[in-house]
């Protein structure tokens, strides 16, 4: 499987779920419009206990190795799941310094990327979260 097409099959995997996702990081960007200079494949989850479910059978669905992962981890905030290797690489977070998952969806842009729908964070949070990570 390509690098996209296990993102892709992840996503699909949370969409029916109907987990609450939000594509951040490079992809985020190049969807606004804007250049980015990373290919990264980055979801931040809403961590409520149900959502964190949700994102679980998802991942189970998809194929992540889930070994020693249990849902009470992806419902903590500061948790962060990575698996692939290289450009495959896919990175989940439960939370991001600066802005909560719920201010953030309320300005989600709805679109699609291979034929997925998916959620992204908006532009004015991914640009308050980009000045909040400079030193």
């Amino acid at each position: 499987m390509g690098s996209h097409a296990a993102f892709a099959e992840l996503l699909r995997a949370l969409a029916r779920e109907h987990a609450r996702t939000l594509v951040i990081g490079g992809l985020a960007k190049r969807l606004h419009g804007e250049i980015a200079v990373s290919h990264d494949h980055c979801l931040w989850y809403d961590c409520d206990d149900d959502n964190a479910a949700r994102v679980y059978r998802a991942l189970a669905r998809a194929g992540a190795p889930l070994d020693g992962v249990e849902i009470p981890d992806l419902a903590d905030t500061d948790y962060e799941f990575r698996y692939g290797e290289g450009d495959a690489e896919i990175c989940l977070y439960g939370g991001i310094d600066g802005v909560t998952f719920a201010d953030a969806w309320t300005e989600r842009l709805e679109t699609h990327w291979n034929d997925v729908p998916l959620c992204v964070i908006g532009r004015a949070t991914l640009r308050a979260t980009e000045l909040a990570e400079r030193p």
